[in-house]
């Protein structure tokens, strides 16, 4: 019985990633894409499977190249050219902190010097932006309180989530779709360009990653007792991501659901069923005792509850059709009207939000549609914010901005090149009549994403925590293209 109720999810969490990926190649190419980039559609899919294909040889090329197949070797070298277009766009594009950015950088420096109560009436209704500034301080501290510590720490924290992805990859797909992995996410536009940006979304996507990858790493070892305790950590890592960026407990859900109907059951039905009680139980207990902790250590310092998080406002953004479920300065009017409290703002927030949505529910799914278009079609956000404002500007930024129609063809391009081989790789899993390990756990913390930003704020940049598991479904496929999938897996930092 719970051998076909396995099948029935896969099958269905599957087709839904194939839905995602085809509607992304869809609103990329045939409609939002070719108003924003001022391109026909031939001319974009063109370029999209040119590098589609370019990355089909880079992985051939890969396979055929046994010295790197030492990770102690490929590492190091992996992280140099991550390091290289990092380093060189921080040097010449200086962009300067603005609008969340700025404030993320200027409450670092307020905790510095002890100024507990800034932005307090803010962080108030908003407390999760009080994690990474208070990150950012402990490296000011060390480092120096420039802007440029800031993207220093960017850079290491980017190299780190590369190396990650590398391993995730390696560890479920086999060494050359980790290279691969590793090597489209080193040169990936989007994350160099916005290296500049004092943003979340670096220290977040390195935690996410880290706690995915011992996620993963477990589940696939012996679950005795020595096994189970190390999801410890898992639940710790997610902790402190959360308090960062609390879209962090999303990855509760396909967690759950991967260890129920993702994983091969080899013992009773009872037996099984404990186990993975026990798994998701340890995770979420530490999850829940690093919380406390935290707040227990910070709260005098940050004065609001770390990680806590209210998704009234988010989704009263999210279903204003005047603003297509995007950033709108009107509805900051509700947080004032209720005079900044956390529980009136999100509550009365929400409830007009629902609201919206049953007077006019015709007119939220023409909403919705809108909404996924602008997240998820086109990767033109980095660039954007990354030379919003620059001082001073270089004669390597006038010619960024001279061509800045080509800068943005061309992150357009590489995103979809991987976008296209994704689906593919969708499709193949869902033909094939056993997926491979790992790819619908991918699937559902992609689609989990794509479910939550249906209802909350939308834009372009609120992708970036997912890029990796487009980048892993797509070198996946890789290794069916050329028949060189490793279900064993290659956990061990050794020659394989």
């Amino acid at each position: 019985m719970i051998h076909m109720m396995q099948k029935i999810v896969e099958k269905t969490v599957l087709a839904f990633y194939l839905l995602f990926f085809t509607l992304v190649i869809i609103y990329g190419n045939f409609v939002r894409g070719i108003y924003k980039y001022e391109r026909p559609t031939a001319y974009l899919l063109f370029y999209a499977i040119l590098g589609s294909l370019f990355f089909l040889g880079l992985f051939y090329l890969l396979k055929n190249w046994r010295t790197l197949k030492n990770p102690k070797l490929f590492m190091p070298i992996l992280a140099f050219i991550a390091f290289v277009p990092r380093y060189i766009w921080m040097r010449l594009i200086p962009t300067v902190p603005q609008i969340d950015f700025l404030r993320y950088h200027n409450y670092a420096l307020a905790l510095l010097k002890g100024d507990y109560d800034a932005y307090l009436e803010i962080r108030g209704v908003f407390p999760h932006l009080s994690g990474y500034p208070l990150v950012l301080s402990h490296i000011y501290k060390i480092f120096g309180d420039t802007v440029a510590v800031g993207k220093w720490f960017n850079i290491f924290v980017s190299i780190i989530s590369v190396l990650l992805i590398y391993l995730l990859a390696r560890e479920v797909f086999g060494d050359n779709a980790g290279q691969m992995a590793g090597l489209i996410y080193a040169l990936y536009p989007a994350d160099i360009m916005y290296i500049t940006l004092l943003a979340s979304e670096h220290i977040f996507l390195s935690l996410f990653l880290l706690a995915l990858y011992l996620f993963v790493r477990f589940s696939r070892q012996d679950l005795g007792y020595g096994g189970l305790l190390k999801f410890i950590l898992v639940g710790v890592v997610m902790a402190v991501a959360h308090i960062i960026r609390p879209v962090s407990s999303l990855l509760f859900p396909p967690i759950l659901l991967y260890l129920l109907f993702f994983q091969k059951v080899d013992i009773s039905i009872k037996e099984f069923l404990i186990e993975k009680t026990m798994v998701m139980g340890i995770i979420i207990l530490s999850f829940l005792i690093t919380l406390g902790g935290l707040n227990l250590v910070y709260m005098d310092k940050v004065q609001v509850p770390l990680g806590k998080t209210g998704g009234g406002f988010n989704m009263y953004v999210g279903t204003d059709p005047e603003r297509d479920g995007m950033w709108n300065p009107n509805a900051w009017k509700i947080i004032e009207e209720f005079d900044h409290d956390f529980d009136k703002v999100h509550g009365e927030a929400q409830r007009r939000a629902i609201r919206r949505i049953f007077n006019d529910p015709r007119g939220f799914i023409g909403l919705a549609e809108r909404k996924f278009a602008i997240q998820w079609s086109t990767d033109d956000y980095a660039y954007y914010w990354s030379m919003l404002e620059l001082y001073p500007e270089t004669k390597f930024s006038l010619w960024i901005r001279e061509h800045s129609e080509f800068v943005n063809i061309f992150a357009q391009s590489y995103y979809m090149s991987f976008i296209l081989i994704a689906c593919v790789g969708a499709w193949m899993g869902l033909r094939s009549r056993k997926i491979p390990d790992g790819l619908g756990l991918f699937a559902m913390i992609v689609l989990i994403f794509v479910a939550a930003h249906i209802l909350i704020e939308v834009q372009s940049r609120y992708h970036h925590p997912v890029v990796p598991f487009f980048i892993l479904t797509a070198v996946m496929a890789m290794g069916y293209i050329f028949d060189d999938l490793d279900h064993m897996g290659n956990g061990e930092l050794d020659n394989g």
